[in-house]
C-alpha cells in the first residue's frame, strides 16, 4: 500500500470518528467544560475543525515556502501562539451540530485534495519545529508527519471532550 493511500485511510476512519464522537455529543454540553482546562466542550469541537485548514496551510508552507514558514515558526514566541489558538476557537465557536458537520466536512475535502494532488516525494518534504511550539511536532516534521498529525490532533482532542463528558455526568 503506498503511504498516500495509508494517509487518505487513516484520515478517513478519523473522519469517521469524528462524526460518531460528533453524534455522541448532546449540543447541551458544549458549554460544559472539556478536560481541556482552557475550553469548554463546544470550543474544542470547533478547534478540531479549524484544525484541519491550520493543518492544510502547514503542509502548503513545508511544501513551497519552507524557508519563509520555518523563520516564522522560529520568530513565534509558543506562548503567543497557544493564546491566540485559544482566543480564536472561543471566538469564533461553531455552537450548532450541523455546522462543525459542514466545517469538518469542507477541512477534510481540503485536506484531502492537497493529499491527491501530492507526490509521494513531496511527503518527505520537512521543516524543523521548534520543542516549545507544538510539542507533539518537535523536531523534523515532514510532510506525511503532519498528515499523521490530523489523527492524533483528534485522538487528543475527543479523549479531552470524553473526559468532560464523563465529569459531568
Amino acid at each position: 500500500m503506498s503511504i498516500k493511500k495509508e494517509l487518505a485511510d487513516e484520515m478517513e476512519i478519523t473522519r469517521q470518528n469524528f462524526h460518531h464522537l460528533l453524534d455522541s455529543v448532546p449540543e447541551g454540553s458544549y458549554s460544559h467544560p472539556s478536560d481541556n482546562p482552557a475550553w469548554t466542550i463546544g470550543e474544542v469541537l470547533h478547534h478540531i475543525t479549524i484544525g484541519l485548514r491550520a493543518l492544510r496551510f502547514e503542509i502548503w508552507m513545508t511544501r513551497h515556502a519552507r524557508g519563509l514558514f520555518q523563520l516564522g515558526m522560529n520568530s513565534f514566541p509558543s506562548t503567543l501562539f497557544n493564546k491566540i489558538n485559544a482566543q480564536f476557537a472561543r471566538r469564533n465557536r461553531i455552537s450548532a451540530r450541523q455546522k462543525l458537520t459542514e466545517a469538518y466536512e469542507n477541512g477534510h475535502a481540503g485536506i484531502m485534495s492537497s493529499l491527491t494532488r501530492m507526490s509521494e516525494d513531496d511527503l518527505q518534504k520537512s521543516v524543523i519545529y521548534p520543542d516549545d511550539l507544538v510539542p507533539e511536532l518537535a523536531g523534523k516534521v515532514t510532510v506525511e508527519r503532519i498528515f499523521r498529525y490530523v489523527k492524533y490532533h483528534f485522538d487528543i482532542h475527543a479523549d479531552q471532550i470524553q473526559k468532560g463528558l464523563e465529569k459531568t455526568q
